[in-house]
């Protein structure tokens, strides 16, 4: 009898998307060869592609997605499933990346928000998630209100951690290439091509891992070939194209088996990929080609794609901005042991969701707020901000934190929570990091570094928390996450909504309170030197019961994607309703706005009374 079945790929191309963007023929070919590859090696084979269907939509995927797991999991339970995409992408910070489906421009949820995608398949119970993605990692501004979706429903299972593979092309901010067609030649996608030769087993000797006494294509082999070589392809094309793989398998690590020889007796490197023993004068540079499952496609170059890439210089005119906000002068206390400060563009009418609001006695862009009791350091307040293009930005300003706001002409902000007394210069690095994320100039190994550094300092810049908590949310790390959550307790401070949303633990709501409970961890190896020299980062920590939560409203643009999947006791699910619907509204920038239509929701989420529907006139920040 055969085994059944327990492995799902699935293969999805947009190749004419609605919104003005450019025809894509090559993904539909990319997706036709990606699941025929899957097909023959033993996956549930599920295709979608708008040459199939007249559109791909949010609604059409969650169909035949979910129907594919449930026929999977009515009998066994599920081992793999991966998520192929070709087609556009966007990305709107770091590790926040969307596919953009059939209909992207008319709705902002028609695209597959790849971080939500893998926190909803925590509720589906695969032991290994991969997600390949050809397709861009632009910034671009047209892609600003795209929100996208989880795809799946949420079920009324446990979670359940997962191996995580993932494969790019290139990193955010960065563009995947589409080779036109030319004579005979039909338009390929690049990434994807170099990917197949590896899993038809097309690669050079050290790049197979013997695992007992067979030659495998692994995780971590596949992400070395493709770092090895897709860069190298692209040049001849006169394009650049960076691989981000980040092989995250550990038990079953094998995407293609090599074929045992025919013979006994017969060398590896005398077997075709077919398991055919290859002539005794075919063993030098002219092997005789490789029979393949997926026929290759030949990559000899030719002139016809374009290099779109965003120049340096503009990058680090970006990086330049954050750094001016840097530099604005903000106050380094209050007399009521904590309050926010403006600076930048011109903003309007501000209000908090408890305490009181003051500025007697100083500029108009401060002001001190006074909570119930100034030395409890568990206090918070929600505040809200009109912008001059009438959006309402918030952040949460926490008791013994002097909270700074920083409003640039493009409408999106900049916040940053420093201590009371610190000097001005405390925080510049993460002002700095937040720009480089922006402009896509961090690798994901700067990232994962930089994650590690910054915890350090996450108790006196209460920003760097919801900023660490996206690493490791994009790497589906719950372990650091929930490492996090308990050092704020450790440290007698709430804990950043975005932490508890990722997956650090679970909601409670009391009254307009929102508390968290945070399971205990393990120690687990470091996963780099600078991590081992940080035992914070990989040491256990204890449970945390019903500990205060900083804020009614995430603190940054990237965890509003991860409401939906929240772990929510039934008292949260009042505050989780409110939060949906201000989602559909949000604005631009890495931190968290809504648009002029969302400023109703946005109070009604903060617990703020608002007046009118109106913007408050605008006041001049000196």
């Amino acid at each position: 009898m055969s085994e059944p079945q327990d492995r799902i790929f699935v293969s999805i191309a947009v190749s004419k998307p609605d919104g003005g963007l450019e025809a894509l023929p090559g993904a539909i070919k990319a997706s036709e060869r990606m699941a025929a590859w899957a097909k023959a090696h033993g996956y549930i084979s599920l295709l979608i592609n708008d040459n199939l269907f007249a559109e791909v939509t949010t609604d059409l995927l969650r169909t035949k997605i979910a129907q594919a797991i449930e026929e999977v999991t009515d009998r066994t339970a599920l081992r793999r499933l991966v998520v192929f995409f070709a087609g556009h992408g966007a990305a709107l910070g770091i590790d926040d990346q969307n596919w953009m489906l059939s209909n992207w421009n008319k709705r902002p949820t028609e695209a597959v928000k790849i971080s939500s995608l893998q926190r909803m398949l925590e509720y589906y119970g695969p032991e290994q998630v991969t997600i390949i993605g050809d397709a861009c990692q632009e910034f671009s501004a047209r892609f600003m209100d795209v929100i996208g979706s989880a795809i799946l429903d949420k079920t009324e299972e446990h979670r359940r951690d997962f191996e995580l593979d993932r494969f790019f092309p290139v990193d955010a901010g960065s563009q995947a290439f589409m080779i036109k067609a030319k004579g005979e030649t039909e338009a390929f996608c690049l990434f994807t091509e170099v990917m197949l030769d590896a899993l038809e087993g097309d690669a050079p000797e050290k790049y197979f891992e013997t695992i007992d006494g067979s030659r495998h294509i692994t995780s971590q082999t596949l992400a070395r070939y493709l770092k090895d070589n897709l860069a190298a392809e692209a040049g001849k094309y006169g394009v650049r194209m960076d691989p981000r793989p980040h092989p995250g398998f550990y038990t079953d690590r094998v995407y293609y088996s090599a074929p045992p020889p025919s013979g006994p007796g017969t060398p590896p490197e005398a077997v075709l990929a077919g398991g055919e023993a290859k002539p005794s004068d075919a063993l030098g540079e002219a092997a005789t080609p490789r029979r393949r499952l997926v026929a290759k496609v030949n990559l000899t170059a030719f002139k016809n794609a374009g290099n779109h890439l965003p120049a340096l210089g503009d990058k680090r005119r970006e990086v330049d901005a954050y750094l001016a906000a840097a530099g604005a002068e903000v106050r380094d206390h209050f007399e009521t042991g904590c309050g926010i400060c403006f600076t930048g563009a011109t903003v309007g009418e501000v209000h908090a969701s408890r305490g009181t609001l003051s500025q007697d006695y100083l500029p108009p862009n401060w002001y001190r707020l006074e909570l119930s009791d100034e030395h409890n350091p568990l206090l918070w307040a929600d505040v809200l901000v009109d912008l001059a293009d009438g959006s309402v930005a918030s952040a949460c300003v926490v008791q013994n934190f002097i909270t700074a706001m920083h409003s640039y002409e493009s409408g999106a902000v900049n916040v940053l929570h420093r201590p009371l007394h610190s000097p001005s210069s405390e925080g510049r690095n993460v002002i700095k990091m937040l720009g480089k994320m922006q402009a896509g100039l961090l690798t994901e190994k700067q990232i994962v570094d930089a994650a590690a550094e910054l915890r350090w300092g996450k108790h006196r810049v209460l920003t760097m928390g919801a900023i660490v908590a996206q690493f490791y949310d994009s790497i589906r790390d719950t372990k650091g996450l929930r490492s996090i959550a308990a050092f704020y307790a450790e440290h007698q401070q709430p804990i950043p909504l975005d932490v508890v949303l990722f997956g650090g633990g679970r909601l409670y709501a009391k009254g307009d309170d929102l508390f968290a409970d945070i399971p205990a961890t393990e120690a687990r190896p470091p996963r780099s030197q600078t991590e081992q020299r940080r035992k914070y980062t990989f040491e256990a920590t204890p449970v945390v019961t019903q500990h205060p939560v900083a804020g009614r409203i995430p603190w940054m643009r990237q965890a509003w994607g991860a409401i939906e999947t929240a772990d929510c006791d039934t008292s949260a699910e009042t505050w989780r309703a409110l939060a949906l619907s201000a989602l559909p509204h949000l604005g631009i920038g890495p931190f968290s706005q809504v648009k002029r239509e969302g400023r109703e929701a946005l109070f009604a989420l903060a617990r703020v009374t608002s007046n009118s529907e109106d913007p408050a006139p605008l006041m001049a920040l000196d």
